[in-house]
């Protein structure tokens, strides 16, 4: 199956005190990402997801983020070079789905995993705010861009 690929800038401020990527600037990239390739259609590869999750294309569905769990695996130390979010969905449920990213750093040649992640959105009723089921052309976009779900370290 595929993954998508958005490219991010970091900003200066997303540094601290030591000079590398603070775990707050991590959070910040993925929902950058999320954003851009779920909502605007914007990731390196064409999803066409944007036409079923942002929300004007959702119809009467919003997409709230119900957890997020990132496992930072080694320091990125701030560059002007862009950084990689390399997205897919690793489980879909019945009104949620499981949106797996692993944050690159470097040249396409030798990129390097500096963090992975597991965000969990569920779609909602735009009026009651309650659970909504995922559209049956959500679920037949969502299944090309669907792949083996990360295993993260659980502490």
């Amino acid at each position: 199956m595929a993954r998508a690929h958005v490219e991010l800038q970091l900003r200066w401020g997303d540094q601290d005190a030591y000079g590398h990527v603070n775990n707050v600037a991590y959070a910040r990239l993925l929902e950058e990402a999320r954003v851009r390739a779920l909502w605007m259609g914007a990731a390196v590869e064409e999803t066409g997801l944007e036409r079923h999750f942002n929300a004007g294309g959702a119809g009467d569905q919003k997409m709230l983020v119900a957890s997020q769990h990132i496992e930072y695996v080694r320091v990125l130390d701030y560059s002007v070079r862009p950084v990689v979010v390399e997205m897919w969905i690793g489980k879909l449920g019945g009104a949620n789905l499981e949106i797996h990213c692993e944050i690159l750093d470097g040249a396409a040649a030798d990129r390097t995993v500096v963090a992975r992640a597991i965000t969990v959105a569920v779609m909602v009723d735009s009026v009651t705010m309650r659970p909504s089921r995922i559209t049956d052309a959500a679920r037949d976009a969502v299944a090309a861009w669907t792949d083996e779900p990360l295993r993260l370290r659980r502490g």
